[in-house]
């Protein structure tokens, strides 16, 4: 258990999801926008770097931040995406229909390994003109008809969101149909409640969603982005090993974010939960092994995982074969680390089974895989073993660099 002399609270930045989308929304407005709860991380400074070269800028006022068209982009104009692949697919979608340039677009070696081709197979069926089989892309603007398209829903849900997000410009709109088990069906959710929230029109019932055509973003007033609670389940992993409680900011019963009920999991395997003060609070009870599907929420998986070699009976973690997709291919990197410390974690059946109990040496090293969920759900180990040394930490600097300084905080 971690031994606490006091309360501990994060304040966390805004959702790096949410962030996303309303980035690229921004670049389909008649005006500035304006919003609230910005998020200092690399991933959301990639794509504003990206959006300073087609001529917006993001400035603090304050009471809000704003981004604005400032300067006109080149006609031609080269792009490098960092390590972000929610920004590589939005982008992606986003550049085939910004009439009147031609891009180059490149990405980091990471990047290059992560499943891209079946989004530009569809867009390229909508008679999006993106020319090369290897990066740097070339593509060159042109408005788009729109119509029917087929999505493979089983490896990312970034593929469908970066079609949905540009379906109001297309003349006749789109309708896009979704093939195979849709994985993480709480993001598209997330795309249709922000485009609605601009005054978009979207459907989406079974595996079919629908965006009719010639729709334009509108925006009134000043959007509020919700707190990162894929960031918070760190934190509240924290409070259901520790012997005070950790808190980090709530929300609304309603969150747009999957990630918002990993706390319900972890009161389900026996933490302690209270609501307060707008804020979430979570402290150690005796950890169960719970059975659980997490298709909706991948993110927290190997999160759960430590925690199941904490609990005091099996956990069984359903659903995440596309875990294999994401920065690392997150299943192999738990299976690999898990095993140095002579955990009994198996795959199988599109799941992993994982008995409690671990052993750690003293000159014991795990391995992020340059993949920052792994580098801070390990971190949560490390913080019970002190002993334990974890390489790729740096990482974290993809979506929440301030994490070992908040953990800090916390500890001392």
């Amino acid at each position: 258990m971690i031994k606490l002399t006091k309360p501990g609270f994060v304040k966390l930045p805004g959702s790096k999801s949410i962030l996303n989308r309303l980035l690229l929304i921004s670049t389909m407005l008649d005006q500035p926008l304006r919003f609230r709860n910005f998020a200092d991380c690399n991933d959301i400074s990639t794509l504003s770097d990206n959006l300073f070269t087609l001529g917006f800028e993001i400035s603090d006022r304050q009471e809000f931040w704003e981004i604005a068209a400032t300067h006109l982009p080149p006609q031609k104009v080269k792009l490098h995406i960092l390590d972000s692949a929610t920004a590589l697919r939005f982008f992606l979608a986003r550049l085939c229909v910004w009439e009147g340039l031609a891009f180059q677009l490149d990405a980091s070696p990471q990047l290059k390994a992560r499943p891209i081709q079946p989004l530009i197979s569809v867009l390229q069926e909508l008679g999006a003109d993106i020319a090369g089989s290897t990066f740097p892309f070339q593509i060159t603007s042109r408005k788009l008809p729109g119509g029917t398209c087929s999505v493979p829903a089983n490896i990312s849900s970034q593929f469908i969101s970066s079609l949905m997000l540009i379906a109001p410009l297309l003349e006749n709109g789109l309708t896009i149909l979704l093939e195979a088990e849709i994985v993480s069906r709480n993001y598209i959710l997330m795309t249709q409640k922000m485009m609605q929230a601009f005054g978009v029109k979207v459907t989406f019932q079974n595996s079919k969603i629908e965006i009719p055509g010639g729709q334009k973003y509108g925006q009134n007033g000043i959007f509020d982005v919700e707190p990162d609670f894929s960031t918070a389940g760190y934190f509240w992993a924290m409070g259901a090993l520790a012997e005070n409680w950790i808190a980090t900011d709530a929300w609304s019963e309603a969150s747009w974010q999957a990630d918002y009920g990993f706390w319900q999991i972890l009161q389900r395997m026996g933490a302690e939960v209270k609501f307060q003060n707008e804020m979430i609070w979570l402290k150690h009870g005796r950890l169960h092994g719970i059975d659980v599907d997490m298709i909706t929420m991948p993110d927290q998986v190997p999160t759960l995982a430590v925690l199941a070699l904490l609990a005091d009976s099996p956990t069984i973690i359903r659903n995440i074969g596309h875990l294999h997709f994401k920065e690392s291919d997150r299943i192999a990197s738990l299976l690999t680390e898990f095993r140095k410390i002579s955990a009994d974690i198996r795959y199988r059946a599109n799941s992993l089974v994982i008995q409690p109990g671990l052993q750690i040496a003293s000159d014991t090293i795990l391995d992020a895989h340059h993949d920052h969920r792994i580098a801070m759900s390990l971190y949560l180990l490390k913080i019970l073993y002190p002993q334990l040394t974890i390489t790729g930490m740096e990482s974290v600097q993809k979506s929440y660099p301030q994490f070992i300084t908040a953990c800090t905080k916390i500890l001392t």
